[in-house]
């Protein structure tokens, strides 16, 4: 009997069926997609995007249904999720030349390995062949639709969101616009107190919201012909299904100096909009810093 040549693991390697090198590379394949999603919704939950992580929760429950369907031998899911990376990885490629960007280009390299080995590796092809004969329709059936459903409730989630930020940010301007008027186009004091935070009106220092309306009446004079607020408004989300608002609003108007800039700090704690700051200035001169504060 002649001499064994092979290596220990090309003896190995060649034991083992292909079907089974099939189902490792697709156990790595879904690891690896795991970690990214994790790492990505975990970058939402920091940023505290509420909209994005029922959105990343709706393309992460389609992409393990789709890993599903490729788990069981459904071939043609597997060939346009073998397209479908190898066009993304070729668009990175040329993207990270362009840019220089060495992620970018690590990106493309893996999607361009994912998606030849999808749907050339005869241990893929395989590993499907062995599943499509074990393949149970109702089994298969139940977890389908469950991934459907987990779908379409992220999704709806996700809609539900984006209305509800967008009447937030429409009752941001509104009440901007009513702020703008009652402190500087009328001077009201009381008006401002009324709907000042705790924290505003502790405070004593040179830029809180009560020195500022004082400094507008002093060297501003009262605003008149103010024009709609804008900015943005975002939602944060509190234990115990609670929200709190935060949004940053800028008008314009006129004094009797010209043109004035008048900039608010507004918060919803679940109570109702309240100034946390404001501050004024005449454009080409300096806006004063401020704290941004998140809504407890």
């Amino acid at each position: 009997m002649p001499p064994e040549t092979r290596s220990l693991w090309e003896q190995f390697d060649s034991e083992v069926e292909p079907w089974r090198r099939g189902r490792a590379a697709l156990l790595v394949m879904g690891a690896f997609y795991l970690l990214l999603q994790g790492a990505g919704v975990y970058q939402t939950l920091r940023l505290g995007n509420f909209e994005g992580l029922l959105g990343s929760a709706a393309f992460c429950a389609v992409f393990w249904l789709l890993f599903y369907l490729i788990w069981i031998g459904v071939n043609w899911i597997r060939w346009l999720a073998g397209a479908w990376l190898g066009l993304t990885g070729f668009c990175l490629l040329i993207w990270a030349l362009r840019d220089g960007d060495m992620v970018l280009s690590a990106a493309g390299a893996v999607n361009l390995l994912i998606a030849t080995y999808f749907c050339l590796s005869p241990s893929v092809y395989f590993f499907a062949k062995r599943q499509r004969e074990n393949r149970s329709w109702l089994h298969s059936g139940m977890v389908v639709a469950a991934f459907v459903l987990l779908s379409f409730t992220f999704f709806i989630g996700t809609v539900g969101l984006v209305v509800y930020r967008a009447h937030v940010q429409q009752e941001a301007i509104e009440f901007a616009q009513e702020a703008a008027e009652h402190i500087y186009g009328d001077d009201d004091r009381d008006w401002l107190l009324r709907h000042l935070t705790a924290q505003a009106k502790a405070s004593d220092d040179q830029r809180s919201a009560i020195n500022v309306f004082n400094d507008a009446i002093q060297f501003m004079g009262p605003v008149t012909q103010i024009s709609a607020p804008s900015g943005e408004a975002r939602v944060f989300y509190h234990p115990l299904l609670t929200f709190a608002s935060e949004a940053h609003m800028v008008a314009d108007g006129m004094s009797a100096y010209g043109h004035a800039r008048l900039y608010f700090l507004l918060i919803d704690s679940g109570h109702g909009w309240q100034v946390q700051s404001t501050w004024w200035e005449h454009p080409g001169t300096p806006m004063p810093k401020t704290v941004i504060v998140n809504p407890q």
